[in-house]
């Protein structure tokens, strides 16, 4: 069974783990990798900071903020990350690859969560193999009241700085309402809102896939503190174009 795990700071969260304790997914269970082998872990100094998805041989898709240290706003460099591809765990076994180079969306900053988008060229073609592969873009969001699958490394209720074993949960797609938390953050149009109460995705989370037919439909953004009911994801098909346009520019 898949693992809800959604990453969630304060009222609202960005899910990622920063070069700080990493946060979680939540409500699900572990997975190996061949259910997943597009998931990958972005890290920093050696740690698991965000989640990602292969595009490509040589391009990962992930969260604008992840490039950021949320605490203080500081920009990390693309030779400050490496990933690792085709692992169950985070600090062993699979491929370790450096990036070479980030494009996020133009209009993303810190604070609200749309556009919260990135791409990332790697120094270095990957080799696929039933545990790399890419996953293609979804063209169009799911409907309310069906469900996907999101993964993660993400912080759970059993493993608050992060679980050993990639973990997986089922989740139902929310009408957009479900995901406003409070009045700062309100709904865009880029964004899908999924999970419920106990389970989605945590801190550690962020970046990483939300998958329907075993396409890419939408990328890990945020959610509430206690990372116990909806999170929010970037909709891959309202940023496809932006998608294919970043991946040609970087």
């Amino acid at each position: 069974m898949f693992i809800k795990s959604f990453l969630l700071l304060l009222a609202f969260n960005y899910l990622s783990a920063e070069p700080e304790p990493s946060q979680r997914i939540v409500g699900g269970g572990p997975i190996d990798i061949e259910e997943a082998p597009w998931q990958v872990s972005l890290q920093l100094n050696g740690k698991h900071s965000c989640g990602g998805s292969i595009y490509s041989k040589d391009i990962i898709i992930t969260a604008a903020h992840c490039r950021f240290v949320i605490s203080t706003g500081q920009q990390i460099e693309a030779e400050d990350f490496t990933i690792r591809v085709g692992s169950t765990i985070t600090f062993s076994e699979g491929t370790i690859v450096k990036v070479a180079a980030i494009k996020s969306h133009e209009s993303f900053k810190l604070g609200p969560n749309s556009n919260d988008i990135a791409v990332m060229r790697l120094a270095e073609p990957l080799e696929f193999s039933k545990d790399v592969q890419p996953i293609p873009l979804a063209k169009y969001n799911p409907m309310p009241g069906s469900f996907a699958w999101t993964t993660g490394w993400g912080a759970t209720l059993i493993h608050p700085h992060g679980p050993v074993y990639l973990q997986g949960v089922c989740v139902r797609i929310q009408r957009p309402e479900m995901c406003r938390y409070d009045m700062v953050h309100d709904m865009t149009e880029d964004l899908i809102c999924a999970g419920e109460d106990g389970g989605g995705a945590c801190g550690g989370d962020s970046g990483g896939p939300l998958v329907v037919d075993r396409k890419l439909v939408g990328v890990v953004s945020g959610g509430p503190s206690d990372c116990l009911s909806s999170t929010r994801y970037i909709s891959v098909p309202y940023m496809h174009n932006w998608i294919l346009n970043a991946v040609k520019s970087i």
